[in-house]
């Protein structure tokens, strides 16, 4: 029975993190959606969304949400810079969004009434961008952004 239960409860574990990767990808594929459309919006081609940028953003977004932090510079990962150089990744230059927020929508809505997201957002600087969203038991959302210069 034990062994059951074990079993059990290791395959629900498993639903659950299959079920929060996809709700995150969806809510990923939501944020470059919009950013993409209001790229289109005003002139700009859209960004490549580039998979290892997407995990190094998600690393830091759950980072954020595992620690209950919102900032730009992790004990643990550093700044942006210093995550993407440290897995070796190659980038002329690098810019970094980040939010906590109700949902994916509103925090993209934040990005554009600020003025340094806002330029993140829609710059012509960028070619890359990565996108991880973490997502709370209550549903709040982590989001970061990070954006590269090839």
């Amino acid at each position: 029975m034990k062994r059951y239960l074990r079993a059990a409860l290791a395959a629900l574990m498993m639903l659950c993190l299959t079920l929060s990767g996809a709700l995150a990808q969806g809510e990923r594929d939501q944020l470059y959606r919009l950013m993409t459309e209001d790229r289109a919006r005003y002139g700009k081609p859209a960004l490549v969304l580039d998979a290892q940028l997407c995990r190094l953003a998600q690393e830091k977004a759950e980072d954020m949400r595992d620690h209950n932090y919102c900032a730009h510079v992790s004990p643990r990962l550093g700044n942006a810079r210093q995550l993407l150089t440290d897995r070796g990744v190659s980038f002329k230059g690098v810019g970094e969004n980040i939010a906590r927020s109700r949902d994916v929508a509103h925090s993209h809505a934040a990005f554009l009434s600020s003025w340094g997201h806002r330029i993140n957002e829609l710059s012509g600087s960028w070619t890359h961008v990565g996108i991880g969203v973490a997502v709370t038991k209550s549903g709040f959302v982590y989001v970061c952004e990070v954006f590269v210069r090839r």
